[in-house]
């Protein structure tokens, strides 16, 4: 009798263990389901010119042929794209809302500071944002949002405002990010600070090999952000946080055994290099237990180990 009491028990465990996995799962899809569009004339005159589109990771090239490997890579959910026009007895005006859900808040600040350049923000918009009269870019979340104004007309910027607000008010907040905390502060250029994930992050800062030679997989992340030497030159500096020192080591022997041949290593220790590129620029990689930390464009050659 005791035992079957005890399954019992271990059965209502189990049950109240996956009715709250279960109502965590339908909190999360229902935040994401409150995602709604403003509706037809949110500013007068404009009403939405086609169905609300949706795109997946599976055809998400259908939209941005050329762009999507790196929301991809950095963790791509969905796409709502949603068109609104104004037609008047002398043009017709166009402006597109573009939401891109991303898989964390991580991955949608990712994005966003690789597409935002110098951040000059719109007024009247209550979410980190950079834009013009062309587009807006903003992160709120775990997404990723643009408004496009195909005109550049000036005059159609409090549409986009409108249009900008009205959507994030049915975004949820999401988490602190603080991945850029892990940026030493000393000698750190404002703003420079950027989020990797993967190569197509990471090539336009540097090319270190072919491929994932630094084994991001789009799993694990990493930081980057210039800074200003003894010499007032600027340099770059790299973190990438693995999950265990293992994977460290692994992705460490991989880079050395698929350096780019344009990299000449000057020096080698058991668990760091330097190097000098083709520009005669030189740069440093040491592992410290689960962190990889680089420098590049080095103007001197970097002290060894």
């Amino acid at each position: 009798m005791g035992q079957i009491v005890s399954r019992a028990s271990f059965a209502r465990v189990g049950v109240l263990l996956l009715v709250a996995v279960l109502s965590s799962f339908a909190q999360t899809v229902a935040a994401r389901a409150d995602l709604s569009f403003p509706e037809d004339n949110h500013a007068p005159g404009w009403v939405k010119s086609e169905r609300a589109f949706r795109f997946e990771k599976s055809n998400l090239y259908d939209y941005i042929d050329g762009g999507a490997e790196l929301f991809l890579e950095f963790g791509f959910d969905r796409l709502l794209v949603q068109r609104y026009k104004r037609v008047d007895a002398k043009r017709e005006d166009e402006i597109a809302l573009e939401v891109y859900a991303m898989e964390s808040s991580e991955a949608a600040l990712g994005i966003y500071l690789t597409k935002c350049g110098k951040e000059t923000p719109i007024r009247g918009i209550k979410a980190r944002n950079t834009g013009d009269r062309y587009q807006f870019c903003i992160v709120k979340g775990d997404c990723f949002i643009q408004v496009n104004n195909f005109s550049g007309d000036e005059t159609l910027l409090h549409v986009m405002v409108k249009l900008a607000q009205r959507t994030l008010a049915t975004i949820p907040k999401g988490h602190p990010v603080k991945l850029l905390n892990r940026l030493p502060k000393k000698d750190l250029v404002a703003g420079s600070g950027l989020i990797i994930r993967g190569p197509y992050a990471l090539q336009p800062i540097f090319t270190f090999g072919r491929g994932d030679v630094l084994q991001l997989g789009g799993r694990v992340f990493g930081v980057t952000g210039d800074y200003v030497g003894a010499s007032g030159d600027i340099y770059t500096r790299i973190f990438i946080f693995y999950p265990e020192s293992k994977a460290a080591l692994a992705a460490f022997e991989n880079l050395v055994n698929n350096l780019d041949p344009y990299l000449e290593i000057i020096r080698r220790w058991e668990r760091g290099f330097s190097f000098k590129d083709y520009r005669d620029k030189f740069g440093i990689v040491e592992l410290k237990g689960d962190v990889m930390r680089i420098e590049i464009n080095l103007p001197e050659k970097p002290e060894s180990e």
